[in-house]
Order: structure tokens, then C-alpha cells, then sequence
């Protein structure tokens, strides 16, 4: 994205801080993955969202009423280090690259942080992301002590930086939908071509490569969460991480996988049979999730409360599953009480999506009632069934099935977007190609 996006972004940030305040955003710690080995450095979402900086030890103050409103403190340049880890940035160029008001070494943050405090009685901090910035702030917090005979103000309150940078990154802007879109456009290909190469030689590892894959080819930076890729009753299991089951013949493969595209996510869930042909329990389930995710999709709209998409999918979900046969009663009181059909499906229709999978911002206001969907938010669409292989209150034929479909939902001003849409699901276009691709 252009800098010039992400100033508008800290100028709106900046109007909405108390007058007299200081803001203090950090990039994220790089984690150990272990002995001196690290995990791929991916940069906090919101440092991001203001900063446009990537690059690891970073940080930010922001001053709002100050002639240098926006001070950013990155790692300075060294020569030996950059021979091992790549370039950096540095602090004479991050002044333009990142239209900074000033720049700073991390090293001198702590005495800047300390220094700049005199000056506010108000401080915003994302407390709570990361315990190592906690430490720091609450460090300099215990050791402040202005001195009102120089002017320096009495230090009132610290307030949650969330507060703020939730309600903007809610809603997307532009620049981030041109991303998203091309991110989504992206990871959905990347399932068609997984349902393509799919066969019953082949284990979840290898379906697991092969969507990766397709993500990397196509622009992706990362994974935006690690893949689900769940063979037969693994797919019965919500979060299933181990991929290394084969894939048999007339079982069903799960997968919910996404790329991440310039820190932008996508989350898609596909389920196909492994031989290209659904059995008849197996189409049974299938077409009462399709029904249920299309009823949700088709009701998203501006004013719509969010709780009301997992009501109504709840409702189609279980009358559903009494047309099979598989719940018994009535169809509103089942729906009324999770209790009663929890067993097939256990979790929530939807969640934000944006720069994190399950992104920031509110459900529920202040009163705890559910919020209206606004033009601008995304969210996810995904009901499923789960019916473990040890279960006895059901059929035989419907046991071992696990189906999820999933879709990147965009509310619009009228009404929605499916950005994943490419990625198929219509039980005929996935027995057309499953199966199909050459062998290389």
C-alpha cells in the first residue's frame, strides 16, 4: 500500500486521542521457534495498520497537538547484521520511506518514551497483546513522577489503544479491499486446484503441499493460520492440525486454509470426497450445509445484527437435519436451545475477518446486544455438521462426516460481496474436477 494510506489512517488515529495524550504502539517480538532457531517475523496488525512498517524491533509514539506528531523508532543500520539478516531501512531513511514527522533508533525509545510521558496525562498502549510491551509500559509507568514545577503534567490514566484502532480497522477501506480481493481471488484458486489433484493415493500432507502451493504461486506472503486438511473423521474435528493421515477412497477431505496477502487474510473451508463422488448420506449433508451457508450469505446486509446470521443458519441447520431424520421435534424449539443440536454443530456461523482471521472489533455493544452488520465489515460464513465415527444415536451411513463450507463475506452498501466465490462448492462443479488434474 502507498504511505500516503497510511497517514490518512494515523491522521484519523490522531484526531481521535484525548487532547494532552501520547499513544505508544510496538511491532511485534520476533518468537523463538528453538535454540537459535526463529519463526518466520510477521509484524503486529496494528502497528501495521498505522505504521506500514514490517520490519522487526520497532515501535511508534504518536503525540497528538505536537508540531511531530508521529515518531517511529526502528533498528539503525549495520552493516554486519544486514550480511546475515537483510536490509534494513535505517533511521535517516525511514524519515521518508514512512513519512515520519522524526526518527529514532530502538535503542533510544525507552529514555524517548520516558522523556515524551512528561508531557501528557493520558496513555494509550495495546495492553494485553504482547507481555513484553506490557513489562515495558508498566516499568516506565511505576518510575513516572513529573515535576508540575517545569510544566510536566500529572499522569491521569492508561486506556486501551484497542478502543480506538478497533472501530477503524472494522471497516475496510479501499486500499484494503483492493488487497483483500486479490489475496481472496487468490487463496480460492488455490482450493479448486487442491480439489483438482486430489485422489485416494494420496495423504493429507500431500493435499496440504499442494493448496500451499498454490497459495505461494499466486503472490501469498504467508499462511494466514496453519491448515486444516482433514481426511474422513478428522474432518469431525474442529481445529485438526496433524495432516498426515492417507486419504481413502469414499471418505470426504476437509480443508479450511487461507493465504495472507501484504498481512491480509483469507479463510476458506471446502469439503469434497476424495474419489470425486459423494455417497448418498454423504450429498445428504453436504446439501443441507450448502442450504444453510447460502440462507446466511443471502441475508447479510447493513443493519442486519450480526447474531441474527447464526440464528437463521442455526434454524436452516436444524430444520435440516429433522427433514433427515437425524434431530427429533420442534424445528423452533431445537433451534432456541443449543443444547439440543450443539452435538452436530458446536461452534458460531461467523467471525471479522482483515488483517488477523479472526479480526478485531466488537460483537456486541455496551448493553450486550448484538450489533448491526455496517458497509465496510467482513466477516465469514461457515456452518458445518459433525458427526463422529463413535457416535451411536445415528444412522451407520452418516457416521465418520464432517462438512464445513466457508466463504469471505463483504457487506456492501446494498447488501454483500462473496470475495471467495471462485473457490467451488456446488456439489456438481466439485464432481466435474476432483480428481482431474495431469500427473506431473
Amino acid at each position: 500500500m502507498k504511505q500516503e494510506i497510511f497517514a490518512s489512517r494515523r491522521k484519523l488515529f490522531l484526531e481521535r486521542l484525548r487532547p494532552g495524550s501520547m499513544a505508544i504502539l510496538f511491532a511485534a517480538p520476533h518468537a523463538k521457534r528453538n535454540d537459535d532457531v526463529h519463526y518466520e517475523f510477521r509484524t503486529s496488525s496494528y502497528f501495521y495498520y498505522l505504521t506500514g512498517v514490517r520490519e522487526q524491533e520497532a515501535a511508534a509514539i504518536f503525540m497528538p497537538g505536537s508540531d511531530n506528531p508521529y515518531r517511529l523508532f526502528v533498528m539503525p543500520k549495520n552493516p554486519e547484521m544486514e550480511m546475515w539478516e537483510g536490509k534494513r531501512v535505517g533511521v535517516e531513511d525511514s524519515k521518508r520511506v514512512f513519512m515520519a514527522d522524526e526518527t529514532y533508533s530502538i535503542d533510544d525509545l525507552e529514555k524517548e518514551f520516558r522523556s515524551q510521558l512528561k508531557q501528557a496525562d493520558t496513555l494509550y498502549h495495546l495492553l494485553g497483546l504482547f507481555s513484553e510491551h506490557d513489562d515495558l509500559v508498566f516499568r516506565v509507568l511505576k518510575d513516572h513522577a513529573p515535576n508540575p514545577r517545569r510544566n510536566e503534567k500529572k499522569f491521569v490514566r492508561l486506556e486501551k489503544a484497542q478502543e480506538i484502532l478497533n472501530p477503524m480497522r472494522k471497516v475496510k477501506d479501499e486500499a484494503e479491499l483492493e488487497v483483500i480481493r486479490r489475496n481472496c481471488k487468490n487463496s480460492a484458486l488455490a482450493h479448486r486446484k487442491v480439489m483438482e489433484f486430489t485422489k485416494p493415493s494420496h495423504t493429507e500432507y500431500q493435499a496440504e503441499a499442494e493448496i500451499e502451493f498454490w497459495f505461494r504461486h499466486g503472490g501469498a506472503d504467508d499462511l494466514a493460520y496453519a491448515s486444516i486438511v482433514a481426511g474422513g473423521n478428522n474432518a469431525t474435528v474442529l481445529h485438526y492440525k496433524t495432516n498426515r493421515d492417507p486419504l481413502k477412497d469414499g471418505e470426504l477431505l476437509l480443508i479450511d486454509a487461507g493465504g495472507e496477502m501484504d498481512l491480509y487474510a483469507s479463510d476458506i473451508t471446502r469439503t469434497f470426497p476424495v474419489n470425486g463422488k459423494f455417497t448418498k448420506a454423504q450429498r445428504e449433508i453436504y446439501e443441507i450445509v450448502l442450504k444453510a451457508q447460502k440462507d446466511a450469505i443471502n441475508a447479510v446486509r447493513p443493519g442486519v445484527k450480526f447474531a441474527d446470521i447464526h440464528k437463521l443458519t442455526v434454524e436452516s441447520l436444524v430444520d435440516g437435519l429433522i427433514k433427515l431424520g437425524l434431530l427429533k421435534g420442534d424445528k423452533a424449539e431445537i433451534a432456541k436451545d443449543r443444547s439440543k443440536y450443539v452435538a452436530f454443530y458446536p461452534h458460531n456461523t461467523s467471525h471479522w475477518i482483515g488483517m488477523d482471521v479472526h479480526d478485531c472489533g466488537d460483537y456486541s455493544g455496551a448493553d450486550g446486544a448484538s450489533l448491526p452488520l455496517e458497509a465496510g465489515n467482513m466477516l465469514t460464513i461457515e456452518p458445518g455438521i459433525y458427526i463422529n465415527a463413535d457416535r451411536t444415536d445415528v444412522p451407520a451411513e452418516y457416521r465418520g462426516i464432517g462438512i464445513r463450507i466457508e466463504d469471505d463475506i463483504l457487506v456492501t452498501k446494498t447488501g454483500f460481496e462473496n470475495l471467495t466465490i471462485d473457490a467451488p462448492k456446488e456439489i456438481a462443479d466439485i464432481e466435474a474436477i476432483v480428481g482431474t488434474a495431469k500427473p506431473r
